[in-house]
């Protein structure tokens, strides 16, 4: 890789007179100008996104973090993220890093290294936690951010976020799944530490609630990532007396309902909406979700609006724009709870498995 001696070499010029070419200085001859910069493209140099950093300049850079090895049963969503995220970056005229964060190591090395170094702009924040360390960390550090998600008191801490409402939605499910008829819900969950799932299973109770439904404990199993875990969920649900068992299983992720619908099926019960079959619902509405045999009955996250919203709020703070709410336009389904702070509501799509 060429650098800035090979350049100062070629051309017959100190490294000073490169460096302020290359920088657009005025006291640049124009000739050297063009002829440095003329060299510096036949050696295909680039400056260093650290040198830009020392040199007070953007990396036009921005770097999302998530922490998926916390919660495996996230990955496919986060798939389909990362690549709507990369499209939202492009039209920004950005780039996208991808940081899967090692919660092994220090936090605060973490994204001291990430932003602090200057490799990145700013970060778009994910996998927020209840209660989590990292929104306090990165404001003393004063690193530009925004996070996919909130913590329980978000009230209290004056950070841009953009989230995707699951109470609203599971409300909504389990309302419809009650004018369905169905009188006990069992509810199925990735790991409720991660903000998200400790919100969707909010949502799940506030549902039985206005319906004056009560939470039977034997049917809220947590912590299920794995398939062989959601397997061993369903047959511990079937185990049960057949008037204690649910007519209708709302799982927390597309994914996770996936699994259960093998698991329903390999013991021997039938997914849908017949009086003898049971009821299955998912939340993300991925790709896969159509085409599953029954269609899966899901909550749509709105992944294109969510980028939009998250970009549009981190560009505004990296051009220094005090107050953000007027950067980010109206949305479909945005709710604004504070200048920096939006929350999408989910879309109910429904499919033959409900």
């Amino acid at each position: 890789m060429a650098t800035i001696f090979d350049i100062a070499k070629k051309a017959g010029v100190s490294i000073t007179t490169v460096s302020r070419a290359l920088n657009g200085y005025s006291d640049v001859n124009e000739k050297t100008r063009q002829h440095i910069m003329a060299i510096a493209e036949e050696l295909n140099y680039y400056p260093s996104a650290a040198a830009r950093s020392l040199q007070g300049k953007k990396t036009n850079t921005i770097a999302f973090a998530p922490l998926l090895n916390q919660h495996v049963e996230a990955e496919p969503f986060f798939k389909e993220f990362t690549g709507v995220m990369a499209l939202a970056c492009f039209k920004h005229d950005l780039s996208l890093l991808v940081a899967l964060v090692d919660t092994t190591r220090n936090v605060e090395e973490i994204y001291r290294e990430l932003a602090g170094t200057g490799r990145v702009d700013g970060i778009v924040l994910s996998d927020i936690k209840p209660v989590d360390e990292r929104i306090n960390l990165l404001l003393r550090l004063g690193i530009p951010f925004v996070a996919f998600g909130r913590t329980t008191g978000y009230a209290d801490l004056n950070y841009p976020f953009v989230d995707v409402d699951g109470v609203a939605g599971l409300e909504t499910v389990v309302d419809y799944l009650y004018k369905k008829g169905h009188r006990r819900l069992a509810y199925l969950s990735g790991p409720l530490e991660m903000s998200y799932a400790f919100h969707r299973y909010e949502g799940f109770l506030r549902g039985l609630k206005s319906h004056e439904l009560h939470e039977d404990k034997r049917l809220v199993i947590g912590n299920l990532q794995l398939p062989e875990q959601a397997y061993a969920a369903i047959k511990q649900i079937f185990s049960l007396p057949a008037a204690e068992q649910p007519t209708a299983l709302v799982a927390g992720s597309d994914d996770l309902a996936l699994h259960v619908i093998q698991a329903v099926s390999d013991n021997g019960r039938e997914v849908g909406s017949g009086p003898d079959q049971i009821a299955v619902t998912g939340f993300d509405d991925l790709p896969f979700a159509a085409y599953l045999q029954p269609g899966l009955t899901t909550l749509r996250q709105p992944i294109t609006t969510t980028c939009t919203a998250l970009l549009e709020l981190l560009v505004g703070m990296l051009k220094n724009k005090d107050e953000l709410a007027p950067v980010l336009p109206e949305l479909p389904g945005m709710v604004r709870v504070g200048p920096k702070q939006v929350l999408l509501i989910p879309e109910l799509i429904c499919r033959e498995s409900a």
